[in-house]
């Protein structure tokens, strides 16, 4: 029972800052729009997403074979977007939809 309370807590504080840091992440790609930027917010959505995971697990709708293999995918999704960024900001750091003046 205590186990149950806090793992929910941790889901929900871990729900709490990934929505924060997307927002920050969010926000920077609006500012900067260049690709680089909207590949680190699509990977730190990937984080968001491990917490909603986990909540859907926590709440009966996701079996432990699924809920295993969405956090896996999810990790290896977050892997090759930051790997995107990177190799991408020097090649693809202009901003989308050409230049805002």
């Amino acid at each position: 029972m205590i186990y149950d309370f806090l793992l929910g807590l941790l889901l929900l504080f871990g729900s709490l800052g990934a929505a924060g840091i997307l927002g920050v992440a969010l926000a920077a790609f609006v500012q900067r729009r260049s690709w680089p930027y909207l590949l680190v917010a699509l990977a730190v959505a990937t984080l968001f997403a491990r917490a909603a995971i986990g909540v859907g697990y926590m709440g009966g709708w996701l079996v432990p074979q699924q809920h295993h293999l969405l956090e896996h995918g999810l990790d290896v999704t977050m892997s090759a977007l930051v790997i995107a960024a990177v190799l991408s900001a020097n090649t693809l750091s202009k901003p989308i939809g050409g230049e805002t003046g």
